[in-house]
């Protein structure tokens, strides 16, 4: 981003009547101006800004990055009997339960779609081309070839996985095809200014920012401690909590780790009480982070638990039992504002599935209605169902409405608060 700054310092005034040059008095020295209020990157409010008293020699993220390529002029493909929409997520693996909730939503989105007439005069259906993004490195990046390469995918929704999902940004890089991710948090997604990638969820840095002010600001907790996953989730997580803690006043003074098949938690738990905390944080998958919180209690540690939406799942539950009462967490949207169309979409997803849809089903849905609605606005032509894809900087969907942040194209929400209450998760404030 370019800027001109222009110095005035007028010492002489020339008159053009008379061509009389007349000494001026020297002015006054201008006091110092206040750095120019700017607006913070994914919506971090000021209090916990890095560096928020200064100028910067260098602003980044101002300015989305373009796709200047060529392929906005291409014609659709001819003899097309559908329109393929790709989805990479969990079918195998520890995290299946929530791949099995995405394909259900994304499916719904589909059908309803079609329902609706499909795409174009020839009423093509939208059709859903599924791959397993794995857990062997590089499986997300293969499945998203195959997608685009054989399938013909005009779209590609995921991955679950943050490893996964950075994977697939580098691909979608060289494929030239839209990555419309509704599940990963990690805030480094999409720092990478490629600009075929969007993310309608907010991310771990509005889930930070949210604890940081629910613990220290509102419930006036001064010593909280971090008890994390040692994976990829829990590090780049608490990374964005540890600093925003940091900078509102209040240094983490322990973050120990556990690991995903942890079975003795007593050392663990020795450092938890030796730091004395008033508030623990949990950070990971819902299962494990369950029975560490089951461990806590049992231990006789007694002080206010929290956590990332994540943990809003029905295995946190089943891993924690009654040691789960009171816990909070936060939660990327309210239900209860949501409306009419959320009603609506909870009741078809509850009678398709028997469950709760949950965030990373609502999310999936969205983000596939907006893919269908992309498409039907630019056509079959991937340049320009990107452009239509970040055409605006507002959605409305079942999950309310996402203002995005839209130089980095991420969900820049308020996330709300939650807890759990006789057995099951409440959402709302």
């Amino acid at each position: 981003m370019k800027r001109i700054v222009v110095v005035a310092a007028a010492a002489l005034v020339a008159s053009a009547a008379t061509g009389i040059v007349l000494a001026q008095e020297t002015p006054k020295e201008t006091p110092p101006q206040a750095p120019k209020r700017r607006e913070r990157y994914g919506g971090t409010p000021d209090e916990i800004a890095p560096f928020r008293d200064v100028e910067p020699a260098r602003w980044f993220f101002v300015e989305r990055p373009e796709f200047r390529g060529p392929g906005r002029e291409d014609p659709a493909p001819p003899a097309l009997k559908g329109v393929a929409i790709g989805l990479i997520t969990p079918i195998s693996g520890p995290d299946a339960v929530v791949g099995r909730r995405i394909e259900a939503a994304v499916r719904m989105a589909l059908e309803r779609a079609n329902a609706e007439g499909g795409f174009g005069d020839e009423k093509l259906p939208f059709t859903l081309a599924l791959r397993d993004e794995g857990a062997r490195w590089g499986q997300a990046g293969d499945a998203m070839v195959e997608l685009v390469e054989d399938d013909g995918a005009w779209v590609v929704m995921g991955a679950y996985e943050d490893a996964n999902s950075h994977v697939l940004t580098r691909v979608v890089l060289k494929l030239q095809v839209a990555n419309v991710n509704t599940a990963g948090t990690d805030p480094t997604l999409t720092e990478h200014n490629i600009t075929w990638v969007m993310r309608n969820r907010p991310d771990d840095r509005q889930t930070a920012i949210r604890l940081v002010r629910k613990i220290y600001a509102e419930d006036g907790r001064k010593r909280a401690v971090l008890f994390r996953a040692n994976d990829r989730y829990g590090r780049t997580g608490v990374k964005e909590f540890n600093d925003s803690a940091r900078r509102s006043g209040h240094p983490v003074p322990l973050e120990t780790r556990y690991e995903a098949n942890e079975t003795d938690w007593a050392q663990r738990i020795e450092r938890i009480k030796e730091a004395k905390p008033d508030a623990i944080v949990f950070w990971g998958r819902p299962g494990p982070s369950g029975e560490a919180l089951r461990a806590v209690r049992e231990a006789g540690i007694d002080v206010p638990c929290y956590g990332p939406d994540r943990l809003a799942d029905p295995r946190f539950l089943a891993a924690a039992g009654k040691a789960a009462e009171g816990f909070v967490f936060t939660y990327p949207f309210d239900p209860a504002k949501c409306g009419e169309p959320y009603e609506r979409f909870r009741k078809a997803y509850r009678e398709r599935t028997g469950e709760e849809p949950y965030a990373d089903a609502a999310y999936a849905y969205d983000g596939a209605a907006t893919i269908v609605a992309a498409i039907r606005a630019a056509g079959l032509n991937r340049p320009r169902i990107l452009d239509a894809l970040l055409a605006k900087p507002e959605l409305h969907g079942v999950t309310g409405t996402v203002a995005f942040d839209m130089v980095t194209g991420n969900n820049a929400g308020r996330m709300t608060i939650g807890r759990v209450a006789n057995g099951r998760f409440v959402i709302g404030e």
